[in-house]
């Protein structure tokens, strides 16, 4: 028998770091979205969504209000979905499909009233109907996020969706109890913050812009699927033990150095954000919540002079993240500050840029892996595409998120149109591509 959940409890370390950091002018909403062969029918998925809220919680949550004076962050649980924020859209083309998306994924999601996601259904016809989702990454990483979209579609084609036995509290709590060796003393911690923010770390390098300054909220995204054949021409690159996770880290790095160069402007440290996952073994793929540390992935000028080199060096490095579970330094300045009150903790995105956000990064990148239709053979719908992007939050102007569905590499650029125009933005992906297509075996 499942024990039922308390109405109130805490964010873990990874909810509050994200708390603090999502800005209304730059929001940090995972994109996650579907393309299926035929029609979706509106009230049926409105269904299927609430459904799928009722087995995974964080989906139902809202936060609670806090004092000056509290030294903690809670979720308030709801029974069940009020409402499901849908958008209907009519009649795509591509380019009303991309206003769409940029439209939906630019909101900011306010996490006063559940639910903590926003919705759209774009109908194309006979190619087939979009469902988008726009997530709050404060309550989910795109693993949970891509589970509560497996229960969507699962209670849409009225399949069975079994869920982890895992407990869901004690699972948001792996792997992120405090150092037990911090300094006890509250003034002792707020110095010690002050030190790691006011650090003589070199700065990060930053992508070429010519974005517009005043559409700091807007978002745009490219997407682009290989094909099957094209995909597997990826698997030549492959040597040494690297993964194509490695290939598309070390193709970033080329691209941005590339870039860069062309427009004028130098490199130095490239320093990637990249969501690793903690959850066990054998729930690797369960639990919509956030159970992602953040680690960089760091290149220097030097090794970016060759491309194997640079795969090479990677490799190293995230076989490294991989065995020693590597905390990004945010982690432990969250760590520092959870003992501190709840208002002194929310200045910390306004202490980010006076120190030229010299614990930033240059760019994201967040994968998930290879993925298998989860629709039976024989369902009246059939899975064609999925997408992802993890957020990024300026001056990190750009995000990449990747997985392959059914042997289809599917790439989802994500940039701030501070940061690029539209046109800019497709040509970083054309150099991004460029790079891969050269180094593939013929």
């Amino acid at each position: 028998m499942t024990t039922p959940l308390p109405k109130r409890f805490p964010l873990n370390l990874y909810d509050e770091l994200l708390l603090h950091l999502d800005q209304p002018a730059s929001p940090l909403g995972l994109q996650m979205e579907i393309r299926v062969s035929g029609h979706l029918d509106e009230e049926r998925l409105i269904q299927a969504i609430r459904s799928a809220a009722r087995k995974h919680p964080m989906s139902r949550v809202s936060l609670v209000p806090h004092a000056a004076g509290d030294t903690g962050y809670f979720w308030q649980l709801h029974d069940a979905l009020e409402q499901v924020p849908l958008r209907i859209i009519q009649c795509c083309d591509e380019e009303s499909l991309h206003e769409a998306r940029s439209a939906l994924h630019s909101l900011p999601i306010p996490l006063a009233e559940a639910p903590p996601f926003r919705c759209a259904l774009a109908h194309c016809g006979e190619r087939g109907d979009f469902f988008m989702i726009n997530m709050n990454s404060t309550v989910s990483d795109h693993i949970g996020l891509y589970r509560f979209m497996l229960s969507v579609l699962r209670a849409y084609a009225n399949i069975s969706d079994p869920v982890s036995g895992q407990d869901f509290l004690t699972a948001r709590r792996i792997g992120q109890e405090p150092d037990q060796n911090l300094l006890n003393d509250g003034i002792s911690r707020l110095t010690r913050v002050m030190e790691m923010l006011g650090s003589t770390l070199n700065p990060p390098a930053r992508i070429a812009g010519d974005g517009d300054e005043a559409d700091q909220a807007g978002l745009g995204f490219m997407p682009v699927r290989f094909s099957a054949a094209q995909t597997r021409r990826l698997q030549t690159l492959r040597h040494g033990g690297a993964t194509i996770n490695d290939l598309l880290v070390t193709t970033l790095h080329t691209a941005i150095d590339r870039w860069n160069t062309d427009h004028g402007q130098s490199t130095g440290r490239i320093s990637m954000v990249m969501p690793m996952n903690t959850r066990g073994d054998d729930w690797r793929d369960e639990i919509a919540s956030n159970l992602c540390m953040w680690v960089n992935v760091v290149s220097r000028a030097s090794e970016r002079e060759d491309f194997d080199s640079l795969l090479a060096a990677i490799t190293r490095q995230t076989s490294n993240l991989k065995e020693s579970v590597t905390m990004a330094v945010l982690v432990d300045l969250m760590r520092e500050l959870r003992a501190l009150p709840a208002w002194i903790r929310q200045a910390v995105p306004a202490l980010l840029p006076l120190t030229g956000n010299r614990i930033g990064s240059t760019t994201v990148l967040g994968n998930l892996g290879a993925i298998h239709s989860p629709l039976p053979a024989d369902s009246e719908l059939a899975l064609s595409e999925l997408w992802f992007s993890p957020p990024c939050r300026m001056p990190m102007g750009l995000s990449l998120g990747a997985l392959t569905l059914d042997d289809h590499l599917h790439l989802s650029f994500r940039y701030h149109r501070q940061q690029f125009r539209r046109e800019s933005a497709w040509a970083f992906a054309e150099v991004f591509l460029d790079i891969l297509n050269q180094h593939q075996s013929p």
